[in-house]
């Protein structure tokens, strides 16, 4: 074989291989500002209504509170918005809690919301939107 084919093939090769190495790179870097921002909009929230983190008004929670008091409308749907950014995260992190562990306190979430989980204001609610292994991977943290 010619000496410039070999050498225009080993430049192709160490070129896409750098090209994908990069692209891989700016595709976590892209992902990890994804989630933070979540987390970033999650806090923002929690500082405008500082009840949905009393302990007090957190133990409180009961599903027919929602009928009666907006505030606990409220509570319930950032229970939501909190499931389900760490649901993301668990399909980020592929389960690995320690990687989940290392990005978010998941344990301090779960346990603080623990009531809203295990009693929604509508049955099952969230088995069935989380599934299996997400709802295993919560009763490991809060049974």
């Amino acid at each position: 074989m010619d000496t410039m084919v070999i050498a225009t093939l080993i430049a192709t090769i160490i070129s896409t291989g750098f090209a994908t190495f990069i692209s891989i790179y700016l595709n976590r870097k892209r992902e990890r500002e994804r989630f933070d921002l979540q987390l970033e909009n999650i806090i923002a929230y929690s500082i405008k209504y500082p009840y949905l983190g009393n302990k007090l008004f957190v133990e409180k929670w009961e599903p027919l509170l929602i009928e009666k008091d907006e505030r606990y409308q409220r509570y319930e749907i950032y229970c939501t918005v909190i499931f389900n950014f760490l649901y993301d995260v668990c399909e980020w992190k592929k389960y690995n809690q320690k990687k989940i562990e290392e990005y978010i306190g998941i344990k301090y979430w779960l346990r603080k919301h623990e009531k809203c989980w295990k009693y929604p204001s509508s049955s099952y609610v969230n088995t069935d939107i989380y599934g299996e292994r997400f709802s295993n991977l919560v009763k490991t943290y809060i049974s």
